[in-house]
């Protein structure tokens, strides 16, 4: 759907490119999800909390591989997230409350 989705975390070799792929995935289907209309800013959340609570599991998997999902990770997933939704056309959402659930 977007090809240049994580493309600065695909483009840094700090990040694994096999663990950006899942992330990619996971942002793909929350852009699924919001495809639908007449989504509520409550909906647009819950679908972020998802995604956000399925990365947060992914955490573990970074470090065995000498990588973390850390802040710049957080704005490059955040930035993705956004793109889905403004493309969807929904403006009037927070970036930071999309990935407020999460834990890295």
């Amino acid at each position: 759907m977007f090809a240049d989705l994580l493309l600065p975390m695909f483009d840094d070799e700090y990040y694994p490119d096999v663990l950006v792929a899942e992330v990619k995935l996971l942002v793909d289907q929350f852009a699924k999800k919001v495809s639908k209309t007449d989504l509520s800013a409550t909906d647009i959340y819950h679908f972020a909390n998802e995604t956000v609570a399925q990365l947060n599991k992914m955490k573990p998997q970074f470090e065995d591989l000498d990588s973390s999902l850390d802040d710049t990770a957080a704005d490059y997933i955040a930035e993705a997230m956004m793109m889905v939704l403004q493309d969807a056309d929904y403006m009037d959402i927070e970036m930071e409350e999309l990935v407020a659930n999460r834990e890295w």
